[in-house]
């Protein structure tokens, strides 16, 4: 026997060699244990660290002090595994790159449909966990705080950008949701009950060893070393000495538990409340401040009361992301992008910090600061494409072709297999070629074409750029080309189909066939509107004019599907509605046509001047070339079939209905509505007044009684359903009647005036606003 002191324990293997010498660990799924002799205690330890999960059991002693010595040793391991001992130490460890593996697939949800991307750094509190799953970032803080047996996990400082949800709420579903189903959520916590008994009785079955009793043992406060972080538990450990940092991290835990269990199930409104109660306890509490913030952020909408409640705890150039995003609200780019910046600085975890920069591009209306921004994107992430991307378009707006094709190589290298370099090749050739780099974008098209050289997209890009050369009759045999090889694929591009028939007109003069291939175009797709037009203008330089007008009529169809809030989509729509306005009135002579074509540009663009100029001017012409007949001067309503047409002159001056006299909203006289003279002038003081206040919706009210008033319909439908697309569900349900009844006195009257068709239009408009 060894005597007492400093020696090293006797350590007896379960198997021995034939010369007698402890026999080296093999691998094996299972734990190796040998016996100890120490101090004149039995225990049974590990042989090798045992691996569970992320985790490594470093080391496991367990003591027996039921046997007393003398004792025979003889069959090692074997002969003591039934005893049941008492736990003397136990220590783990997980290296950050075992753990993120663990995490990623089980984060799958809380970002996303994916599987994000996972960052761990180990720090003396805990660690420091980011995830990234494409434009959306998570960061925060893990604070294991040991509490006898159990294990604690404290989440806090979380932040991130492009997030449907408050960033703690994220972080504590996260952290509950990696650690199911050993850990329960609680609170402002997640809890891993009794981990000393769980990890014990894991190891020690798997090794045909009885598990012991833990009573007295107790975790130590974490260690981490670079690239691990280890906990070790021990019977004769004394409580943990947590640092000041983690001891504020508990007590804010206990302060806002009510609040984020609230906040974790999903109900914001309540948690909110609940955290102001908080705040009352602890005021001006900053990390409680910063969560009722982030509520009215993830809300939407209530950029001054987030702004208010956090600058009381800490000024918002000093709140990292959620003090530039609010800034940035509030319409403050200098202050946003102080903010921003600090907080990317500060960020540890590289692609959240990425995402900032981008957010302090995007907002900059400074071309430098912008670049600048860009640059320490891709520092901070050289492998974020968006970044990589973002850079690539400011290097060209700047005229700097060659560092936006540095950028594009680097994607390339960086991808994997010949579809994602396509992909990546044709991306950036049309980025090229949108700003007119055309002899760069053509060997940018022929190097995707060389990944996939049957893509008609790649094949369609080279003609582009040959046509933007100059060398119309190749760029014509290359359209030919994208078009077999999407036929031969089974499917139909309408871009492809329409650049193709444009050539056709330009180098072939071969109209008839253009507009065989624009016709091939299905309704409902995003190019239908633009074939239409194009088919309509061809067919009228053919002289085929009814041919011309049915084809705008589809036109104006596909535009009615078209919704003001995409602006630029609504601007070339309403552009190509002008050009058929045209057409019919000059072509055809037919002002209705081009009444109706205006009207519906109105909708999609109710704040263009040319539009509405022309618009009137098509409705004073109407009414000079067949005024509508003078009504009875009765005092009763009229019937619906004595009813103003829709293309009335505005200078024709009906009776209108006694009513009250109404005040100008100026501080004019009193108008008398029983003048129609009157009418008209209040319908222009009206218009000047909504056009100074387009939000004013009384004053929107009052001229469409008066439009009404003088039966000027459709100049009341594009006013109503402007009102319609741009306000709430209050003023839907508030002027939807009054839209359905303009609808239908349309409808009758197109129909009693011979226009079938465009009585059905208004007829289906109606029975829509029915549904």
């Amino acid at each position: 026997m060894r005597p007492f002191g400093r020696a090293e324990p006797l350590r007896v293997p379960t198997t021995t060699g034939s010369s007698g010498a402890e026999a080296k660990p093999r691998p094996t799924d299972r734990p190796i244990l040998l016996l100890s002799v120490q101090r004149g205690t039995l225990s049974i330890e590990l042989d090798a660290p045992f691996v569970v999960g992320p985790l490594v059991v470093d080391e496991l002693a367990i003591a027996l002090p039921s046997v007393r010595f003398p004792v025979d040793l003889t069959g090692g391991v074997t002969r003591f595994r039934h005893r049941r001992g008492v736990l003397g130490r136990l220590a783990v460890s997980a290296r950050t790159e075992d753990l993120a593996a663990f995490v990623a697939p089980r984060a799958r949800g809380v970002l996303g449909e994916g599987t994000p991307e996972i960052g761990i750094v180990a720090t003396e509190l805990g660690l420091r966990v980011g995830m990234r799953l494409g434009r959306a970032a998570l960061a925060f803080d893990v604070v294991i705080a040991p509490n006898e047996r159990d294990v604690r996990l404290v989440p806090e400082r979380a932040r991130g950008v492009g997030l449907g949800a408050p960033p703690h709420v994220l972080a504590l579903r996260a952290l509950a949701e990696v650690c199911r189903p050993f850990g329960r959520l609680a609170g402002s916590a997640v809890i891993l009950p009794d981990a000393v008994a769980s990890l014990v009785r894991h190891v020690m079955p798997a090794a045909g060893a009885r598990a012991p009793s833990v009573h007295g043992a107790r975790w130590e406060a974490p260690a981490a070393e670079e690239g691990s972080l280890s906990l070790r538990a021990d019977a004769t450990a004394s409580p943990p000495a947590l640092a000041a940092a983690a001891i504020r991290a508990i007590e804010q835990a206990e302060l806002t538990a009510e609040a984020d269990a609230i906040a974790a199930a999903g109900d914001l409104e309540e948690a909110r409340r609940r955290y102001l109660l908080a705040l009352e306890r602890a005021p001006r509490h900053p990390e409680i401040s910063s969560r009722i913030a982030w509520i009215d952020v993830a809300e939407g909408e209530r950029a001054e009361a987030a702004l208010s409640t956090l600058v009381d705890a800490i000024p918002a150039i000093d709140a990292g992301l959620l003090g530039g995003a609010l800034l940035a609200a509030i319409g403050d780019e200098g202050g946003a992008i102080a903010a921003y910046a600090r907080a990317a600085h500060a960020e540890a975890f590289g692609p959240l910090a990425a995402l900032v920069w981008l957010e302090v591009a995007r907002i900059s209306s400074e071309l430098a600061t912008r670049l600048d921004a860009l640059d320490q994107a891709v520092v901070r992430s050289p492998s974020l494409e968006d970044a990589r991307w973002a850079r690539i378009e400011a290097r060209l707006d700047v005229g700097d072709a060659q560092g936006a094709r540095a950028d594009a190589e680097h994607l390339e290298a960086a991808a994997r297999g010949p579809e994602a370099r396509h992909r990546i090749w044709s991306r950036a050739a049309d980025a090229f070629l949108s700003r007119s780099y055309v002899a760069e974008a053509r060997v940018l098209f022929e190097r995707a074409l060389r990944y996939a050289p049957d893509s008609p997209e790649a094949a369609l890009g080279l003609a582009l750029s040959l046509r933007a050369a100059g060398e119309g009759r190749r760029a014509l045999d290359l359209l030919a080309r994208a078009a077999s090889l999407a036929a031969r694929a089974g499917r139909t591009l309408p871009s492809v189909e329409i650049e193709l028939a444009r050539a056709l007109v330009e180098y072939a003069s071969d109209r008839p066939a253009a507009i065989a291939r624009v016709r091939a175009i299905p309704p409902g797709l995003l190019q239908t509107a633009e074939a239409r037009a194009l088919e309509g203008r061809w067919r009228a330089e053919l002289g085929d004019l009814a041919g011309a007008s049915l084809a705008l009529a589809r036109l104006r169809e596909a535009a009615e599907a078209v919704s003001p809030d995409d602006p630029d989509r609504a601007a070339a729509v309403a552009a190509m509605l002008v050009e058929a306005a045209d057409i019919e009135e000059n072509a055809r002579g037919d002002l209705r046509a081009a009444q109706r074509h205006l009207s519906v540009a109105i909708r999609l663009r109710p704040r263009d001047r040319q539009i509405g100029a022309a618009f009137r001017r098509i409705a004073t012409e109407l009414g000079r070339v067949a005024p509508a007949p003078p009504l009875q001067a009765a005092p009763p309503p009229a019937p619906i079939e004595e009813i103003t047409p829709s293309d009335r002159a505005p200078s024709f001056t009906p009776p209108a209905p006694t009513v009250e006299s109404v005040r100008p909203l100026d501080e004019g006289p009193m108008v008398d509505e029983d003048d129609g003279e009157n009418d008209e002038i209040l319908v222009e003081r009206l218009t000047d007044k909504l056009r100074a206040n387009p939000h004013d919706h009384e004053v929107a009210l009052h001229l469409a009684d008066a439009l009404a008033r003088l039966g000027r319909d459709l100049e009341l439908f594009a006013l109503l359903s402007a009102r319609i697309e741009e306000g709430g569900e209050d003023v839907r349900r508030e002027l939807w009647p009054r839209r359905r009844a303009v609808l239908e006195r349309l409808a009758e009257t197109a129909r009693a005036e011979g226009r079938p068709s465009e009585a059905e239009l208004y007829e289906m408009m109606a029975a829509s606003e029915e549904d």
